[in-house]
């Protein structure tokens, strides 16, 4: 193929690889979840390339051990967060791209928030996240591309919406080590430090590297060539070696909802109840939800109200904030009108920006929940 290099086009060189398409790349929207190591050379990747616009989360703010290992950080980014940072850079290092940023979990978006983009890359560093960011995209039948890094070994993966999941991957210890968490979070016990994993600059480059890679496969409409669908491939940096691994599908697996079909969004309700109401619900349907939905009781000692919302969201909201007493939790999944978790009011922060749920009466059906 020539190129013609007497034309003022930086993306000239790339537009020569034959099944390149920039105008595909320049129409995408890719949310990068996790502002990390992994997240400053995603985006970074994603900026060169010329995604036309590049969504950030990432709830958590630059420390001096950030610095070493994140490309865009400098000495006095310390306290800001990562997400804020790593957007204003990369619009800085790309005019082209346009950026947002999010400072908060992307469990915060909400599932419904997620069919906002053309293709989710995560560089996470929990768990907890990776599963619920897998049973999300899975719902909305999407695909998604993990990696993640340990001193110089490093994974990545891509996730199709019928093949297996993140947690059908996980073994017995790692889901002891995920109930033990989910158990401390409401009480604000975070037993387990999380963010502390050995890594380093190099190997960050090379996974969020290959991420990349399959992004832009995958955004150009090259399904053909994905080469991680359904498999993992690992990179073991002090052999200098590499290698793919298969997953097979966990039929068990609790986490694989059917594809949705979402009817239409709505606002957040003052209650479940007035929602169930307005939308004519019989005295035996209910509001299902995909996630885990949690009543916390009123402090009897200080008279505090009660709380209802995600569980994701509520973490530290099990114990009273002014006397520390443990409060009781129930959790949902389903809601009637009658339940005493209906009548409670609900807030925006306890809600994701967009959230699934079904309404199952005498007919079935999907909505997006939306706060204001």
């Amino acid at each position: 193929m020539a190129i013609d290099l007497t034309k003022k086009d930086k993306y000239n060189r790339q537009k020569g690889i034959t099944w390149w398409d920039q105008s595909a790349l320049r129409a995408s929207h890719v949310l990068v979840v996790g502002a990390g190591a992994l997240g400053n050379e995603i985006v970074k990747n994603l900026a060169l390339v010329g995604v036309g616009k590049i969504s950030i989360v990432d709830m958590d703010q630059i420390e001096h051990t950030n610095l070493a290992r994140c490309v865009f950080f400098r000495e006095g980014d310390e306290g800001k967060y990562k997400s804020q940072v790593l957007a204003q850079a990369a619009s800085a290092l790309n005019p082209d791209v346009e950026t947002t940023f999010y400072t908060c979990s992307v469990q915060t978006l909400g599932d419904a928030f997620l069919r906002n983009f053309d293709l989710v890359v995560a560089g996470l560093d929990n768990r907890e996240a990776r599963i619920w960011l897998g049973a999300a995209m899975r719902r909305l039948a999407r695909y998604w591309i993990d990696g993640a890094i340990e001193g110089l070994m490093g994974k990545a993966q891509t996730f199709t919406p019928t093949g297996p999941c993140y947690a059908c991957s996980m073994t017995s210890r790692e889901w002891e080590i995920v109930a033990k968490r989910k158990s401390c979070a409401l009480l604000g016990k975070e037993e387990i430090l999380a963010g502390h994993t050995p890594t380093n600059a190099t190997t960050s480059s090379i996974i969020a590297g290959v991420q990349t890679q399959e992004a832009i496969k995958h955004l150009a409409g090259r399904e053909d060539m994905s080469a991680l669908k359904d498999k993992i491939w690992r990179f073991l940096g002090d052999q200098m070696e590499t290698f793919n691994s298969l997953v097979d599908v966990d039929p068990e697996c609790i986490y694989h909802d059917d594809p949705v079909q979402i009817s239409r969004d709505l606002l957040i309700p003052e209650t479940i109840e007035d929602l169930l109401r307005d939308e004519s619900v019989s005295p035996n349907g209910y509001l299902s939800f995909y996630n885990d939905f949690v009543y916390i009781s009123a402090c009897e000692t200080c008279s505090t109200s009660a709380k209802a919302g995600f569980a994701d969201l509520m973490k530290g909201q099990g114990s009273c904030a002014s006397c520390g007493a443990e409060l009781e939790v129930t959790s949902f999944n389903r809601v009637m009108i009658d339940d005493v978790v209906a009548k409670v009011p609900l807030r925006g922060q306890y809600w994701p920006f967009s959230a699934l749920a079904q309404i199952i009466d005498e007919t079935v059906y999907t909505v997006a929940i939306r706060r204001e």
